[in-house]
């Protein structure tokens, strides 16, 4: 009786290690599974982190006026004319690169964007919306009626501009960090 317990046992054991051992699908599906895990472990961890500064006119000791960027905070107040500066801080806290990075920004209707303002790395590209974030363009363009009646497409004015858009080339690797910037003027 005992023997026949032994023997029940040790087929079962064989039977149950086969499908193991000689069907790779099996296998296969356990090392994608260990990727899957190892992939939810380490990943990008994009943080972003918006700023605003008011530039101001300040004068130095020896009475030479010059330009400053001031931090706002809170609920600053600003006046017809003031330019403001937006600052994206992007950082990368993850264990791997991030990539495809595209950082959007709409521009307030209560402001104009400063032509030619952009400020980034030598990564990041920045494009252009004049129709609500619609379509981006390096250079947007509009179609202008001249005194002759034809048509021909100019630069669209400042005006036009509703969103800034950086799309980074290379990926963020971990512990990295970078900043773009663009100005507007209040309206």
């Amino acid at each position: 009786m005992k023997r026949k317990f032994m023997f029940g046992l040790g087929l079962a054991a064989v039977v149950a290690t086969a499908p193991f051992v000689t069907t790779t699908p099996v296998f296969a599906s356990l090392q994608e599974a260990g990727s899957a895990i190892a992939q939810r472990i380490m990943r990008p961890e994009v943080k972003l982190e918006m700023g605003v500064e008011k530039q101001i006119t300040v004068v130095d000791e020896n009475g030479v006026e010059k330009l400053e960027w001031q931090a706002l905070e809170g609920e600053a107040a600003v006046q017809p004319g003031d330019v403001l500066r937006y600052v994206v801080e992007t950082s990368n806290g993850g264990d791997i690169a991030a990539k495809n990075l595209v950082v959007e920004q709409p521009i307030p209707a209560e402001m104009t964007y400063v032509l030619d303002s952009q400020k980034g790395n030598s990564e990041a590209t920045a494009v252009y919306s004049i129709d609500n974030g619609e379509t981006f363009v390096a250079e947007p363009m509009v179609e202008v009626t001249l005194e002759d009646g034809t048509k021909e497409m100019q630069p669209a004015p400042a005006e036009a501009y509703t969103h800034v858009k950086w799309s980074f080339d290379s990926e963020l690797a971990s512990e990295m960090a970078v900043s773009v910037s663009h100005e507007v003027t209040v309206k």
